[in-house]
């Protein structure tokens, strides 16, 4: 573990920083979130007519949109800044929300998700580093997961709008509500978001960085293998977080439990989420990444497995928080664990790969999950079937954990191996 230099100065909490990455994690929470609310009044809207195949590719469509997101902006927040990319990144979120609310047919609908999709694939790589470089050496996972814990606030307020405002009625409002979201956020992020310190020093003359840019030293030796296992971690992680978000609500229903009780599940999810997220990141600052993120990926399996038991209410509840826990708090700690991984220079871009091919597993979720709703096998199959990526997970991160590679923590370039905490 490495301990502050003598007479160093240590760097206090940004606590603006972060309390405007919250608010901005929690707009992309209410996205991810939105659509699985209102999936079965999707279903029900009579002038589009959606079968479940259909409503599970219009699902998949933000996660596509959000694989070219982080693909292309980690290279642009590493060369233009990390403060612009994540405003412009909210602008485009905004007015895809408002798109969706005001869309005629399922063909705009789903054009208007793939355009959230590439504002919320961009978030991130651009909003990740900014946070890791402003915080604190032994605070960099909590900082990261108090940020994370917008995803799982904005999921729980868009299952809220759901389950209050759109009882039998149009899906419209929760888009909207998005929107309006958005819009506000603007301008206090416009006015009270820092730039990273490590990317200011790089624009005013501190040229450390190889000149063939960060993206090449993401993809080329020594770390190609790396991250190509931070990429099939990333699938595992998204596979499990969309498709259970996006057909939870569904699947309880195919369960027989009523919409309410099916969208207070999608609530608990998420609760979980944010309780279990911020004592794992911790830990994860004292013991380091690697550990706790092997556990949050079994503790989710065991928890989507229970699932397919048919259980009490109660129960059902806690395998849900539980669940939750381990699902959505492992991310915050693997992206921690890719920025520690690579240079300043590169860390966006390293981001930004991760989180783009990971998407392929945010696209895969949604649509495998609606497949099998469709062919009419029993819901448990689909509950067990999130556990195996989970499981995966855990086995590639302990690999991954035996790569020796520098450490780059903040803005410092530290010899250690990969797996030790900051």
């Amino acid at each position: 573990m490495s301990t502050p230099q003598p007479g160093a100065p240590v760097r206090p909490m940004p606590w603006r920083a972060i309390a405007i990455g919250l608010a901005v994690m929690t707009l992309e929470g209410y996205d991810l979130v939105a659509f699985g609310a209102t999936t079965p009044l999707l279903l029900r809207h009579q002038p589009w007519h959606l079968s479940l195949t259909e409503l599970g590719a219009l699902g998949s469509l933000t996660p596509v949109g959000m694989l070219f997101g982080a693909l292309l902006v980690g290279q642009l927040t590493d060369r233009y800044g990390r403060r612009r990319t994540t405003l412009l990144s909210l602008v485009v979120v905004s007015l895809g929300m408002f798109a969706c609310a005001f869309a005629p047919d399922p063909e705009l609908f789903g054009a208007s998700r793939f355009v959230v999709g590439l504002g919320v694939g961009a978030v991130y790589p651009a909003m990740g580093p900014l946070i890791f470089e402003l915080a604190p050496t032994r605070r960099k996972n909590l900082s990261s997961a108090i940020v994370q814990c917008g995803i799982t606030i904005g999921g729980s307020l868009a299952a809220v709008v759901a389950t209050v405002f759109l009882h039998g009625g149009d899906f419209r409002l929760e888009y909207l509500v998005g929107g309006g979201l958005g819009l506000l956020l603007l301008p206090v992020a416009y006015r009270w978001l820092p730039e990273s310190p490590a990317y200011q020093r790089k624009s005013s003359g501190e040229r450390s960085a190889p000149p063939d840019g960060g993206l090449r030293l993401v993809l080329r030796p020594p770390y190609t293998g790396t991250t190509i296992l931070f990429c099939v971690i990333v699938i595992c992680s998204f596979l499990l977080i969309f498709g259970i978000n996006t057909w939870l609500p569904q699947l309880m229903q195919a369960a027989r439990y009523p919409l309410d009780s099916s969208l207070t599940f999608l609530a608990l999810l998420n609760v979980g989420a944010t309780v279990g997220g911020l004592a794992i990141a911790v830990l994860a600052d004292r013991a380091g990444s690697r550990g706790p993120i092997i556990a949050c990926f079994v503790v989710a399996a065991t928890a989507m497995a229970a699932l397919s038991i048919r259980s009490s209410s109660f129960v059902l509840s806690v395998i849900v928080l539980i669940g939750g826990a381990g699902a959505f708090g492992v991310q915050g700690l693997i992206n921690v664990y890719i920025a520690r991984t690579y240079p300043a220079h590169a860390r966006a871009s390293a981001i930004g790969v991760a989180l783009g091919i990971g998407r392929i597993g945010a696209i895969a979720g949604p649509a495998l999950g609606g497949w099998i709703l469709a062919a009419g096998f029993a819901p448990q199959w689909n509950f067990v079937l999130f556990a195996i990526p989970a499981l995966f997970g855990a086995i590639l991160t302990v690999v991954i954990g035996t790569r020796g590679l520098s450490r780059h923590d903040g803005n410092s370039h530290i010899a250690r191996p990969v797996e030790e905490p900051a």
